[in-house]
């Protein structure tokens, strides 16, 4: 009797001991992955933010977190886990090799992410986006988020990607032209937050030796790392005296949305849209700051076209206490860089830090896209005649 019961207690001990090998995953605090598509022409800014996320992963305890990076830029896309050895050493573990493929494949980029979240479940999750960006716009015409060689993806296929991962903390763009409404509307089912520039961002990318840290703060990580990243770049500024990539003195934008709030801004956003614009009339946006340097201008700020709208009478004033409960954060700096036209540009210091699409009969085949995003829909614009 005596053996049988040691026999059961060796077997129950060695059972115990399998499931809990230091290989295997702990359930931690938050799981981050940066999900880097870099084989475009920022293929030279990918090593150095990863050594910037090794920098920022010293502030950071690897016990009660995970930060994971996918790249995909001029070498086999390959999936790296941050941590620390006994010594407290920042060290690299590969966690999967790829051959090549294309990083912005629906299929391709839910498989990745899914099995990562898995091999590293969490109480809660974030998502860092990096590579090019373009807002809203279809991939047919130029690019959306995301370069991978010649491959883009639409905000549609992101959502269906993002729609197959756990509910997400924050998503973060580190990508130009991000913050945008129709964006944010878009994919607010998926995260909490979404943090990002509605206007291009600076060459070198946010400043991970700051914002690594700032993923893993317990409350409120959207805030700490916006402000993270806009500190370091207003540290930094110049008026873009000295430019360069190593030395970004141009400055640098950046928002934070609310999701929760959405429903209730583009409710606020239905009730002026129609009132306001008729019969598919001009709409007049001098006055109104954009975004987009480019001859075509496709980002408006929301809030200023909403008080040039409005004149910024009693309907603006209601519309804007739902624009403020979703946007918790907005800086600038006095001027940005566009490198699209290769010059400074002052920033509307009165401007809502997220933009907008104003239709214009010139722009027939954006306008027909547009008329397929959820904002379209829900914020009044089908009303219009636009």
């Amino acid at each position: 009797m005596k053996y049988n019961v040691l026999c059961f207690l060796l077997s129950f001990a060695m059972v115990f001991c399998s499931c809990s090998r230091d290989d295997e995953p702990v359930n931690k605090a938050r799981t981050v992955l940066v999900y880097m598509v870099a084989q475009n022409s920022l293929s030279g800014f990918a090593s150095k933010d990863y050594e910037e996320m090794k920098q920022g992963m010293q502030e950071v305890d690897p016990a009660s977190c995970n930060l994971l990076v996918y790249i995909d830029d001029n070498f086999a896309p390959r999936l790296l886990h941050l941590t620390k050895d006994k010594k407290g050493q920042v060290v690299e573990e590969v966690v999967k090799e790829f051959g090549e493929q294309n990083s912005l494949d629906i299929s391709v980029m839910k498989g990745l992410l899914s099995d990562a979240f898995q091999r590293y479940p969490a109480e809660s999750y974030g998502l860092v986006l990096w590579s090019h960006g373009e807002g809203w716009l279809p991939k047919s015409m130029m690019r959306w988020w995301g370069q991978d060689g010649d491959d883009y993806m639409d905000i549609s296929e992101l959502h269906e990607v993002l729609q197959s991962i756990p509910h997400l903390d924050f998503l973060f763009f580190d990508a130009c032209f991000m913050e945008s409404v129709e964006v944010a509307y878009e994919l607010r089912d998926c995260m909490d937050y979404l943090i990002g520039s509605p206007t291009e961002i600076p060459g070198p990318g946010a400043p991970y030796q700051l914002v690594a840290p700032a993923f893993f703060v317990k409350e409120n990580a959207g805030l700490a790392i916006a402000t993270a990243y806009y500190e370091y770049y207003n540290g930094l500024y110049k008026g873009g005296a000295g430019l360069s990539n190593s030395n970004w003195t141009a400055g640098a934008s950046v928002a934070v949305l609310k999701c929760s709030e959405l429903e209730h801004l583009a409710s606020a956003t239905a009730k002026v849209l129609p009132k306001y614009i008729q019969n598919k009339q001009d709409i007049a946006v001098s006055g109104v700051m954009c975004y987009d340097k480019r001859y075509m201008q496709y980002y408006y700020d929301l809030e200023r076209f909403i008080y040039k709208l409005t004149g910024g009478n009693s309907d603006y004033t209601e519309w804007k206490s739902a624009f403020d409960a979703a946007v918790i954060y907005w800086k600038t700096t006095p001027k940005n860089f566009s490198g699209l036209v290769q010059s400074m540009f002052a920033m509307d210091l009165d401007a809502g830090g997220v933009s907008g699409y104003v239709p214009r009969s010139s722009m027939a085949s954006v306008n027909a896209f547009y008329q397929n995003l959820a904002w379209y829909k829900v914020a009044g614009w089908s009303q219009t005649g636009w």
